[in-house]
């Protein structure tokens, strides 16, 4: 029911001519913020774009924006000569998943926090190239779009131009995945999983496993960014161990041999690797060891099995799926895992 409730002065929007975020969008948020705490109910009369105008000392047209942005949202209906009221049914939430560049691990993130928020959440991924630019052009066309953003920033350090654009957002709508926690910040949720102190942890904690080989080679990608302290973790761990080391950028640069051991990014290198064992009639496990990243089900099955070193995705789903539906500032660590099988 439609009701022309009179405004209560706790719902009165503050706007803040001292920050970044646009007026509009202050607006938007103010309003959602209202729903989300029960200031404004269901079927509930909102000042219309005049009375707002005048209250907020803001330009006719950026209210209309603002009102506009929450009617295709479904969080607002409007009845001609009557005004806009506050939907009996809101509208389904959008998330916005932002990465670098699309891959099996990241996807498999995607995946299982839509499938955890269910129907009354629509999640869309976009993807910003390893470009700060990108990153901050989708930041600020979409800030209006969306009521959460999943941000995976991937290294990018202490950058201005991110925390500018991010500013624009409000913190409590800001989630940060984050293996290197160079984002990570107190104002706003985040999750931390996986860095190269933890990724030479696990090395460590499985040395045994390795130390029956004669040279480990770590086998980079182009189609991921790794971190440089993931370097350093498989330099310093040969070093401790006494294991001859080589990183090689392909594949094809470290033929398979007997006595070598492969950590390996790319799961067509994967592949590629237990078919030249195979070839080359060398047992996975004895002959030739073999570590692949992020975990999968037919990586279980593959040639007995094989090892990996992972993301926790289900846990770290469930928990982004927690900070979206709880909208509560938070910051976690999920550990990554290693799950011994019959490749090394």
């Amino acid at each position: 029911m439609l009701k022309n409730t009179p405004l209560k002065p706790e719902t009165r929007l503050q706007i803040d001519d001292n920050i970044r975020m646009p007026k509009f969008m202050q607006v938007v948020n103010g309003i959602l913020m209202n729903i989300e705490t029960g200031l404004f109910k269901p079927g509930d009369r909102l000042p219309s774009i005049n009375e707002t105008s005048v209250d907020c000392y803001l330009a006719r047209a950026t209210v209309e924006k603002a009102y506009t942005s929450l009617l295709k949202s479904g969080h607002l209906t409007s009845l001609y000569r009557k005004g806009f009221f506050v939907a009996e049914r809101q509208g389904i939430k959008r998330v916005l998943f932002l990465v670098s560049k699309l891959n099996q691990s990241n996807r498999a993130i995607f995946n299982s926090i839509s499938e955890r928020l269910g129907k009354a959440y629509k999640v869309d991924i976009y993807t910003y190239e390893y470009r700060r630019d990108y990153l901050c052009e989708i930041l600020e066309k979409q800030a209006g779009n969306y009521q959460h953003f999943v941000l995976m920033p991937h290294y990018f350090g202490e950058s201005d131009a991110i925390k500018a654009s991010l500013q624009k957002i409000p913190n409590k709508r800001i989630i940060i995945l984050d293996e290197s926690g160079s984002l990570s910040s107190p104002t706003c949720s985040s999750v931390q999983f996986g860095c190269g102190v933890q990724f030479q942890r696990l090395l460590d904690q499985n040395a045994r496993l390795f130390t029956k080989y004669q040279r480990l080679t770590f086998v980079a990608t182009d189609q991921e960014y790794i971190h440089a302290d993931w370097y350093k973790a498989v330099l310093n761990f040969s070093a401790q161990y006494n294991i001859d080391c080589q990183i090689v950028d392909e594949f094809s640069e470290a033929p398979v041999e007997k006595g070598m051991a492969y950590i390996l990014f790319d799961d067509q290198d994967l592949l590629t690797c237990v078919k030249e064992t195979t070839r080359r009639q060398l047992r996975l496990g004895t002959d030739v060891g073999l570590v692949a990243f992020n975990d999968d089900g037919y990586k279980e099955l593959l040639a007995g099995g094989i090892s990996v070193i992972t993301i926790d995705v289900p846990a770290l789903a469930r928990l982004t799926t927690e900070l979206i539906i709880d909208q509560q500032k938070r910051q976690a660590y999920i550990p990554m895992k290693f799950i011994r099988r019959a490749s090394l």
